[in-house]
């Protein structure tokens, strides 16, 4: 029996764009941080998964989360998620991904809710962008 695909689901950071460990050190580069310096104040203090895991479910905004993730890590606030994510570029993947749109196959992308404010994480991409979290930043379907 032949079967047929009717859907393509991917996990937007790392498989439409690279890894983002290497985003992440970049900044740490760029800022003038220490090597691991964001890993350490975001994913491994607990003030800093708690803020992340509150950005990613939506209850705390972009803006919100820039100032007080800043604190943490001792620099600026200012437009900090488009700093640390700078360097993420569409993979040949999206092209992939496209082409499998065109055939007919029904794609989606899914990533955590970060708003598109002050940064958009999906600009460049020519995705249409659905939004489930309780805040008014992009229709929710």
């Amino acid at each position: 029996m032949t079967q047929h695909r009717k859907g393509l689901v991917l996990d937007f950071g790392g498989v439409p764009t690279p890894p983002l460990l290497p985003a992440a050190l970049a900044f740490e580069h760029r800022e003038g941080l220490p090597e691991g310096t964001l890993l350490t104040g975001l994913y491994l203090d607990p003030e800093g998964i708690r803020l992340t895991e509150e950005l990613e479910r939506g209850t705390l905004t972009q803006t919100e989360w820039n100032e007080a993730a800043a604190g943490l890590l001792g620099i600026r606030p200012d437009n900090l998620m488009g700093r640390v994510f700078a360097d993420l570029r569409p993979q040949p993947s999206v092209i992939a991904a496209a082409a499998a749109r065109r055939a007919g196959v029904r794609v989606g992308i899914l990533s955590n809710s970060v708003g598109p404010t002050p940064w958009n994480l999906y600009d460049g991409y020519e995705l249409e962008v659905v939004c489930g979290c309780r805040r008014s930043c992009w229709p929710a379907r």
